[in-house]
Parts: C-alpha cells; sequence; structure tokens
C-alpha cells in the first residue's frame, strides 16, 4: 500500500514480534483499523460497549467519496484528490487541518478499493451538496426487494470479513462487545493499554502495545459536551444514536489530549419528520442522495427558497430563516419546529431507486403521494396557483431558459411536472455530526496540549477534529473512517518501527 506522508519514529527498544493492539469502538474506523492489523500480522483486541458493532456508521446512508476511481471514469466524470480537497476546504471555510486533507483526498481511492476488496457493491456514484462533481459512491439500488443503505452494508461486509478472519486466525483477533472503556493506563509516558467495564460491573485491564481510540462523536451528550461546546444546538433534534456520549473524547482530555473545533457541531438540513411521532427528539436521516437525484425543497408557503444542492450548513440556515413550522394538518406538521417540505416524482424516484425509496414510503411512511400539484396544494392549505407556478419556474431553470435565484448550477434528473404524481415528506435540520474532537497528525497520532504526540495513543474517526472544518461534506465522514482507521492500524502495528514511507 502507498500512505501518503506517513512517519512513525519509536524507540528500538519496543520492538515486538507480534504487536498487540487495543481498538476502541466497533463502527467504520475501529473495523478499519482492525482489519489493517490483522493483515499486517498483529493482533487485535476490540472493545465495543454495545451489544454489537457498527456504531452511527451502520446507519450511513449518502455513501463514501472517491476522487479518480475507475467508476468515475467509466461514468465519464474527471475528478481528482486536488479538487475533492479543494471542495472539501471550501465546505469547511479553510478551517480544516489541510495536511489531514490532503492525506484524506489522495488515500480516497485506496478506501474505495479497500471497501471493494470485501465485496461491497460501490459501482453507483452520486453528487450530493457542495461536490464540483459526482463522487460518492454507494451501493446500487436493487430492482427488487430491500434497498442495501451504503452503511450498513459496509459494515455488514467488514464484520464478515473479521469473523472468516477469526475463524482463520483465532489468536489474531478478540471482539469484547458490552464493555466499556473507563480510562487508558499510561505507564513511563505511553499509553499501554484500557481499563474496561462489563455489562455485570467487572473492571479490568487489558495491556495492548498502542491503543486506537475510534469511539465516535458527542451528537447525543446533550447534558455534557454539547451543553459546554455547542449550546446552540440544544433543543435540536439528533440522528445519531443514544451511545454517540463522545466518552473517548472525555477519557482522551483528562489524559492531557487537546481538543479542537470542538464549537463545530453539524446541523443536517434534511431529517424525516415521523408522522406518527412528530415531535420524537432522534430523527431518521433524510439521504442526501435523495436531494442528488432532483429532490426539490418547499416551504410552507409553497415556494423554494435555497439551492439544494447547498452546502449542509446553507441551507439548514436557509431552513431556520426562510421556512416557518408545519402545521398539523399537512402529514402531522412539524410540532414547531421550522421545517420544509421534499418533493419527488416519478423519475427522481426511480433514478434514486424505488426500493431504496419505497423503505421511506412504504416501510417508515414519510412519503405521501398526490395526485397533483392541486391535491398537495389543498393539503397544504395554499393556492394551488403558487405551487405550479413553483414547479413551472423550475422547470425553466432545468431547461436552461432562465437563471437560478439560489445559484443551483447542477440539475439532476428531471423536473418535477405539476400534473404528475408528486410525493411529499416533511423534513427538519437536526444534530447530525461532530466535527471536533481529538487533534491527531497524519500518522492518527492524539497530540497533546503541548502539541507532541501521545506515545501509543491513535485515534480515527468523528472521535478526532480537524479534517472536516467549519462544515463537513457528505461522504466525507465515511471516508475519514476508513482512511484514518486503516492509518491508525498501520501506525499502531508499526509503533515499533522506525519508517518514512509505509
Amino acid at each position: 500500500m502507498n500512505w501518503v506522508l506517513i512517519t512513525v519514529a519509536v524507540m528500538a527498544s519496543q520492538l515486538t514480534a507480534e504487536p498487540t493492539v487495543v481498538v476502541v469502538g466497533g463502527g467504520l474506523a475501529g473495523l478499519s483499523a482492525s482489519l489493517e492489523i490483522i493483515n499486517e500480522g498483529g493482533k487485535v483486541i476490540l472493545v465495543e460497549g454495545e451489544s454489537n458493532t457498527g456504531g452511527n456508521s451502520a446507519k450511513a446512508s449518502s455513501g463514501i467519496n472517491g476522487a479518480g476511481t475507475d467508476t468515475q471514469e467509466k461514468l465519464g466524470i474527471q475528478d481528482s484528490p486536488e479538487l475533492l480537497m479543494k471542495d472539501t476546504l471550501s465546505a469547511g471555510d479553510d478551517e480544516n487541518d489541510k495536511k489531514l486533507v490532503k492525506v484524506l483526498a489522495e488515500n480516497s481511492v485506496a478506501a474505495v478499493e479497500f471497501l471493494r476488496s470485501v465485496g461491497v457493491d460501490l459501482t453507483d456514484v452520486n453528487l450530493c451538496g457542495g461536490h464540483s462533481v459526482p463522487r460518492t459512491h454507494w451501493i446500487p439500488s436493487p430492482k427488487e426487494g430491500r434497498p442495501i443503505p451504503a452503511g450498513f452494508e459496509i459494515m455488514k461486509r467488514l464484520r464478515a470479513k473479521l469473523n472468516e478472519l477469526q475463524e482463520q486466525k483465532p489468536e489474531q483477533f478478540r471482539l469484547l462487545t458490552q464493555t466499556k472503556m473507563v480510562d487508558i493506563i499510561r505507564e513511563s509516558g505511553k499509553v499501554v493499554g484500557v481499563e474496561v467495564e462489563s455489562a455485570d460491573g467487572e473492571k479490568s485491564k487489558i495491556n495492548g502495545d498502542a491503543v486506537i481510540l475510534a469511539t465516535g462523536g458527542f451528537s447525543a451528550d446533550q447534558d455534557g459536551l454539547l451543553k459546554e461546546f455547542g449550546a446552540q444546538t440544544l433543543g435540536f433534534p439528533s440522528t445519531n444514536g443514544a451511545f454517540a456520549k463522545g466518552e473517548g473524547v472525555k477519557i482522551a482530555r483528562k489524559l492531557g489530549a487537546k481538543l479542537i473545533g470542538m464549537e463545530r457541531i453539524q446541523i443536517h438540513p434534511t431529517a424525516f419528520v415521523d408522522p406518527k411521532e412528530p415531535a420524537a427528539g432522534t430523527k431518521f436521516l433524510a439521504a442526501e442522495a435523495l436531494r442528488g437525484k432532483g429532490a426539490l425543497l418547499i416551504n410552507s408557503e409553497g415556494k423554494r427558497f435555497g439551492n439544494e444542492l447547498g452546502r449542509r450548513d446553507y441551507f439548514t440556515g436557509r431552513i431556520q430563516e426562510h421556512a416557518k413550522p408545519i402545521e398539523e394538518s399537512f402529514q402531522g406538521g412539524s410540532a414547531g419546529r421550522n421545517a420544509a417540505i421534499m418533493l419527488m416524482s416519478e423519475k427522481t424516484i426511480d433514478a434514486f431507486g424505488r426500493p431504496a425509496f419505497n423503505f421511506y414510503a412504504i416501510v417508515k411512511k414519510f412519503f405521501k403521494k398526490y395526485e397533483n400539484h392541486q391535491e398537495l396544494a389543498k393539503a397544504l392549505g395554499v393556492d394551488d396557483t403558487v405551487i405550479k407556478a413553483t414547479l413551472d419556474e423550475y422547470q425553466e431553470i432545468f431547461d436552461g431558459k432562465k437563471e437560478d435565484p439560489w445559484g443551483k448550477k447542477v440539475f439532476p434528473v428531471a423536473a418535477i411536472s405539476p400534473n404528475e404524481p408528486i410525493y411529499a415528506a416533511i423534513v427538519v435540520p437536526a444534530i447530525h455530526y461532530t466535527m471536533g474532537g481529538l487533534q491527531i497528525d497524519e500518522n492518527s497520532r492524539v497530540i497533546d496540549e503541548q502539541g507532541k504526540p501521545i506515545i501509543g495513543l491513535y485515534a480515527a474517526g468523528e472521535v478526532t477534529g480537524g479534517v472536516h472544518g467549519s462544515n463537513r461534506l457528505g461522504g466525507n465522514s465515511l471516508l475519514e473512517c476508513v482512511v484514518f482507521g486503516r492509518i491508525a492500524g498501520h501506525s499502531g502495528i508499526n509503533a515499533s518501527k522506525t519508517r518514512t514511507e509505509l
């Protein structure tokens, strides 16, 4: 493999024949690190606090970015690591750690290939908001049967591969579920393991030559880190599981790790409102791919009010400033939260994938079908001429007859005709991702308050900060997990060696 800008320098006295690395967290970053370690001949003890691996990675729906893949080439999409880096820095308002972004972009193709090597089919490419070109690779929608969300399929395939390796090499991989890390053990200035607590409250120590933190973000830590660093987000619903409490950040912080960008908390603009529970605090994410395949967003007045393919923070702001709560009379309403209405047509549904859409519409019942714009207008309580004018204007913009007042330049699939069936769902902004966390270097080494690496401690994924700056691009979270998860695994197992390029 050809890692970019990787240097690891440690004392020769640390050499061991078969290093053991403790990986904490069983999401995509943790499993990527574990597989990398095993592939390089090391031993892994994987510690997972829940009853199964997966974490928020298993819920990811947009896909993973790759810049310059063979799939893009076959589709005639011109892309490069340099363009991905440019888009990532632009989205993050140039607050990103440029060295980390460079590593992210230059290893994006290898990350996609890594997932393909374990059987993940990433042959469909989508355009997500803030990207210059389509580069978000995801699972093609099946013609029949239930859809396969990208994150779920990725985690399923990685688990299967690790299970296979565990059977072949049982001495190299051990998984401890329902086991919570409560402390990091450091002796003589070097991290040598973790203290854990089992489900029955029993505490024990796990020794290792290195520790990798892949414990995720803190989007569900309402009374802790969110309150300390992101008070402005309190009150928003969340798309995250209740386990996203930032425990890795808190424990490493006590050890002296430096935190970076903690106030940068991403509010995703489109989380579905469940008509059965409109006030629920946990929401189901409306995949960015829906907008990438042509979904429109209107407000309660029946008007577009922004570029559907704009940055996440941009459209969240548009909803907060230019949309109002949806009344209960329309699909149960938005429970007093400012909301948008997502519109889809038969053509945009086919482009997105009908089985995937049917999961949202039939299984979850987020979408409701209206035979035409008049039915939609009546349900929404607005004059049907307003809806028609909105859709007619967008058709003109789509056809290139006029400029989009919101600056939209890319128009996927097809416009929505006023006289065809229209599917509508209510969406609201929700806490989705924490861009801040532990500061790391290009080797995934955790940095302390004095700017020096904490020997033996590595981190990858949402537990870290610096990659995304002020705002994360869709598809970069899974990419970050794979790229820096593998680098952390590689660095951890090679912590007893000295190399300039790995």
